[in-house]
């Protein structure tokens, strides 16, 4: 039996993860030792304990994560360690390395993903037990955690590149595409070890390849090679291969080849390409072997059709059910309704997403075990729209001021409709919603907590950012775009706002 202990300081978390526990100490050798709600107060008592499991929360008062787990790993150097956050970042994840933790879980923690968490860390235990410890699982965590912060794009190119030379893999110079494979009849991957064995096999000393299969969710591969040509070669094999070898009798895998890339910083759109591809294969597919270029077409129409920042951006609040009509409207005349409703929700999901860490909002995203259902059934499509799309215009606002909520809802949706203009001024606002200057200014900075010419300048930078990285117009015809009459005076708003120049920008962001 392997003792846990959780260490949680949000109590709902917290006795969530107790009852999963209980639950599933029925059916694995585990049971709980413990709780705490900050990392001081664990300390003492894990010592005491001496638990084999700790399930612990990255960012704590008093005493972090981290800084719990250093001094545990001192007294108790073989404890199996699951990090819990709510903020997936790759300075996390390098801690994680250099800690040897196991396993790295995201809040909202699924049961599943916790039971399959669960599991790998009991057979890590079994296998200290048996034999000597083991550097292939260390491995594993490494490249996993480094193939997740390259499809979330949390890499700069120089530490990219850095860290997949420490993986014995080279990757300047290169081009890329993601394979996911996921297993329908087994989402848990029970057969790990089988997985993992039989790809070592094949990829291990391949230095064009960098695998790992420990997610509950999918095995992840990322290739990569000097030219288009050669890559998607290799990923055809490569796909074919696996499917060969990894399918059984009890299984259902699916096998998704993402688009090629040239830059290290657009993996992530190969990743969400093959994602999107798996998600739609739950739905409706009879290929077990999905290409990104047979889905090439609908990506392209979807972009062009919705063309949902725009919408988003010119609605008001009142006006988000009539997006609701108009984007189901849109789908159903679509050649394929299903596809063309899961790359609306992936899309306004990583919105939400997006808008929840920053803005430390917790609307609940709909898991992809959810997601089928909700695509089947236009009534449940419908009711997910109606919530996501408020959520995603609502400005949040200090509790204090929120008999002032539609009127700043007015103010913002109006300030976002004309931000390129340059003579946009606060009087222009105030006087559409019908309030003085000097009443509007007050009203807005204490309820946004930043006054209306950062909000202005907020907007106008976000979209000046984009034209850097998408476009290659001069600096003077953005510094118009987004409403600025001089490009000096832009570049001197944009690097006391980013601390770099938008030339620097514009380089770092095309590496």
């Amino acid at each position: 039996m392997y003792k846990v202990f959780i260490v949680e300081d949000e109590h709902l978390i917290r006795e969530s993860l107790k009852r999963n526990l209980i639950q599933l100490s029925k059916q694995l050798p585990i049971e709980m030792v413990g709780e705490a709600s900050d990392g001081e107060v664990a300390l003492s008592m894990i010592l005491k304990e001496r638990p084999d499991i700790l399930l612990t929360d990255i960012r704590m008062p008093f005493m972090n994560g981290i800084e719990l787990s250093q001094e545990v790993k001192e007294a108790l150097p073989d404890i199996q360690i699951i990090f819990i956050s709510g903020f997936d970042e790759f300075e996390y994840a390098k801690a994680a390395i250099h800690l040897q933790v196991v396993e790295y879980l995201l809040k909202p923690i699924k049961t599943q993903e916790l039971e399959g968490s669960l599991k790998s860390v009991i057979n890590r235990l079994e296998q200290k037990k048996q034999s000597s410890p083991d550097d292939s699982y260390s491995q594993d965590v490494q490249k996993n955690l480094f193939l997740n912060s390259l499809f979330e794009n949390q890499l700069g190119t120089a530490q990219a590149i850095e860290e997949a030379r420490r993986l014995k893999r080279q990757i300047a110079g290169k081009q890329f595409i993601v394979i996911l494979i996921t297993n329908h009849e087994n989402k848990i991957f029970d057969d790990y070890k089988l997985f993992r064995g039989k790809l070592a096999e094949l990829y291990d000393t391949d230095e064009s390849i960098l695998f790992s299969c420990l997610s509950s969710r999918f095995i992840k591969l990322l290739l990569f090679a000097g030219n288009k040509q050669e890559l998607l070669k290799t990923a055809d094999q490569t796909a074919s291969t696996l499917f060969s070898i990894l399918t059984t009798s009890d299984s259902k895998l699916a096998i998704a080849i993402g688009n090629p890339v040239e830059r290290i910083s657009d993996i992530q759109n190969s990743y969400r390409t093959a994602y999107n591809m798996l998600e739609y294969s739950t739905i409706q597919s009879d290929n077990p072997i999905l290409h990104y270029q047979n889905f090439d077409n609908q990506y392209s129409n979807f972009a062009l059709e919705f063309q949902l920042s725009k919408r988003l951006e010119q609605i008001s609040l009142k006006e988000t059910p009539n997006l609701t009509n108009e984007l189901i409207e849109q789908t159903e005349k679509s050649e394929s309704p299903l596809l063309y409703r899961l790359l609306l929700l992936n899309d306004l999901n990583q919105r939400a997403q997006e808008k929840n860490q920053k803005e430390k909002t917790k609307f609940p995203i709909a898991s992809p075990a959810e997601l089928p259902a909700i695509l089947s059934d236009i009534v449940l499509f419908r009711n997910y729209l109606n919530q996501l799309i408020p959520f995603l215009k609502a400005t949040v606002i200090n509790e204090t001021m929120s008999q002032y909520r539609e009127l700043l809802e007015r103010s913002v949706t109006f300030i976002r409709q004309h931000y390129t203009e340059p003579e946009l001024s606060l009087g222009d606002v105030a006087n559409h919603v019908n309030l003085s200057s000097s009443h509007f200014s007050t009203i807005f900075s204490q309820s946004l907590g930043k006054t209306f010419v950062e909000y202005l300048t907020e907007q106008r930078l976000t979209e000046a950012k984009r034209l850097l990285r998408e476009t290659d117009w001069k600096l003077s015809a953005i510094a118009i775009e987004i409403g600025y009459n001089d490009p000096n005076y832009f570049s001197y708003i944009f690097k006391r706002k980013e601390t770099i120049s938008p030339k620097e920008y514009r380089k770092i962001s095309l590496k």
